[in-house]
């Protein structure tokens, strides 16, 4: 846990007590700070005693949940109170950074790709004997992690909500992926978006950027202008044996680039990242069958995500679909060449089968089960099926990751049943 000595006696509040807000109370308390506390779930509000009214007036420091919209799609009543009463509604990372001024924070943010490179750079530094800790976005919430010595890294993964509720940015390196459509619901448009994600340049930072897209090439040139200390990546990054596609070679060069600015040797930085095997739902080699790969890419959320792990293999039983956030899947035809099928399922089967009319094969399924079963009795030798849905989960799972899970549990059994 974080220590936050300076809110012993103040007044300090907390709106959405899921896994951040909990830290942050757990943090207060400890600090012996006065506590208010709110969560539009009326079972949350009853676990940890919220008292209505919650007053935001008078609080000397406002932690708001980034999974609680506060602006868009249309403003929170509390947040409105707040800003009415110059209490600005905050992210927890702020809080950490201002804890911890001896520590060293690296923040890595972008539609595709965050949470790998975060993890990656973590994984670095702990083989490198580096003083480290991993979170945000990604495992533990900010104030949930361990305090770390003078020089130690902080290595967190920043989503778009997070950085829309951050005042002062204080990130020695700070990495944008990528920017494509996502979330515009909760931004109110691709310029929002692409704005929010650019707050993570907010101090001095070093900048890593990527330059696959026309939004970070754009920011990257401002950034220059400004005088700022500016890294490009592209295709450059290392092949690691754990990390198929291109797109990991663009994560692997973002790493390399973070670590290098924190003063890290280029080649003990490489040989630090060998062995990283990657994450869960991203890519994932789960089974093999026959000659067969089945590979689970939950995480594709979103059709750039799913072009990427198209691009990764020549002959592909895609399996798509679900509540999708887009109906346009131009960034996904340069790859059609390479889908032997697709098996579509959930909400946006129909959209995707639209999509996919006169250039691949396709067949609507409904569910996951059933298409799990179609793509391994049709899949030949060589071939891969990969789970790669171009769309959320939410129309028949409560998350990627369970839907991921699903996948993996249903390719074990045919594993045994193969065996």
């Amino acid at each position: 846990m974080i220590p936050l000595p300076a809110y012993r006696g103040a007044e300090v509040g907390v709106v959405g007590l899921g896994r951040s807000g909990q830290a942050a109370v757990a943090a207060f308390a400890a600090a012996g700070a006065y506590l208010h506390v709110w969560d539009d779930r009326e079972e949350l509000r009853r676990q940890f005693g919220a008292v209505p009214p919650f007053d935001p007036s008078g609080l000397d420091r406002l932690v708001w949940s980034p999974g609680i919209p506060h602006l868009h799609p249309r403003p929170h009543p509390l947040a409105l109170k707040a800003y009415a009463a110059h209490v600005r509604p905050e992210a927890d990372i702020s809080l950490l950074t201002e804890a911890m001024p001896e520590s060293r924070f690296v923040g890595v943010t972008g539609t595709n790709g965050k949470s790998t490179v975060t993890a990656l750079i973590g994984h670095a530094l702990g083989r490198l004997g580096v003083p480290y800790a991993v979170g945000g976005n990604l495992g533990p919430a900010a104030l949930g992690l361990p305090a770390l010595d003078r020089g130690g890294v902080y290595a967190l993964e920043l989503s778009s909500y997070q950085l829309a509720l951050m005042a002062r940015p204080a990130f020695n390196v700070a990495v944008l992926l990528n920017i494509a459509p996502d979330h515009l619901d909760r931004h109110g448009g691709m310029h929002r978006y692409a704005a929010d994600k650019a707050r993570i340049f907010g101090n001095r930072a070093t900048v890593v950027i990527g330059d696959s897209d026309p939004w970070c090439r754009r920011l990257a040139a401002h950034l220059r202008t400004e005088g700022r200390t500016v890294v490009i990546t592209g295709d450059d990054g290392p092949a690691l044996p754990f990390l198929p596609g291109l797109h990991n070679r663009r994560n692997a060069a973002a790493a390399l680039a973070a670590l290098a600015a924190l003063g890290i040797d280029h080649k003990d930085a490489h040989d630090a990242m060998e062995g990283f095997r990657g994450l869960p739902h991203r890519m994932e080699t789960v089974g093999e069958i026959a000659g067969v790969r089945y590979v689970n890419d939950s995480k594709a959320t979103n059709p750039e995500s799913a072009a990427f792990a198209l691009a990764s293999f020549d002959r592909v039983r895609w399996i798509a679909g679900g509540e999708a956030k887009t109906d346009n899947l131009d960034v996904v035809r340069p790859w059609f060449g390479r889908i032997a099928k697709a098996y579509l399922i959930g909400a946006s089967e129909a959209t995707f089968a639209d999509a996919l009319a006169g250039h691949a094969a396709c067949e609507r399924l409904g569910d996951l089960d059933t298409a799990l079963a179609a793509a391994h009795r049709d899949a030949q030798p060589g071939e891969v099926v990969l789970l790669a849905p171009a769309a959320a989960s939410f129309d028949q799972w409560d998350s990627f990751e369970a839907r991921g899970n699903a996948f993996r549990i249903a390719v074990r059994g045919l594993v045994g049943d193969a065996a």
